[in-house]
């Protein structure tokens, strides 16, 4: 199944993996030109070329995994109901107290891309998935019981162009 993202997310995150790329590229002459230097076993400048080259193969396969991706426009964003790319405004049921969340996946949260980014996966956004303003939402756990109240629903997109 895929993930769902933002279009200016799948525009960031594409950019992000040409980037990785070249410097992979880069990495590997700087493995060549350390390799050169002789004796690997005591060659610093090599066994950090190589420690880097790991780390950059593991942020590219990290990235990759978003590229198989539903892409959302602003315009497919249904801001009647609470769906992925909105921007919920919660009154907690319990003290009172507004909590707002961008209402987003994966990949928004590994790029940082929104302001209190909450995943379309987790517990609370999936029990307020396709509620309206107004409407309760309840979330039992073992330990607690939360209570919220649905204040406001808008897209994601423009609450972080408002917070940018």
């Amino acid at each position: 199944m895929p993930i769902a993202i933002m279009r200016d997310t799948h525009g960031q995150l594409r950019e992000r993996i040409n980037n990785l790329r070249q410097a992979i590229k880069e990495n590997s002459e700087d493995i060549s030109e350390a390799a050169s230097f002789g004796d690997l076993s005591e060659n610093a400048e090599y066994d950090s070329a190589k420690e880097r080259q790991s780390m950059l193969h593991y942020k590219l396969n990290q990235l990759q995994q978003y590229m198989n991706v539903e892409i959302f426009d602003e315009e497919d964003i249904d801001t009647e109901t609470v769906s992925f790319g909105t921007a919920v405004t919660l009154k907690d049921n319990k003290n009172g107290k507004r909590l707002e969340y961008c209402v987003v996946g994966p990949a928004e949260y590994e790029l940082e891309n929104y302001p209190n980014i909450m995943s379309y996966k987790s517990s609370l956004a999936r029990a307020m998935m396709g509620k309206e303003i107004g409407d309760k939402v309840e979330i039992k756990k073992p330990d607690k019981h939360l209570s919220f109240t649905i204040e406001d629903i808008q897209s994601a997109q423009a609450v972080r162009q408002d917070s940018g």
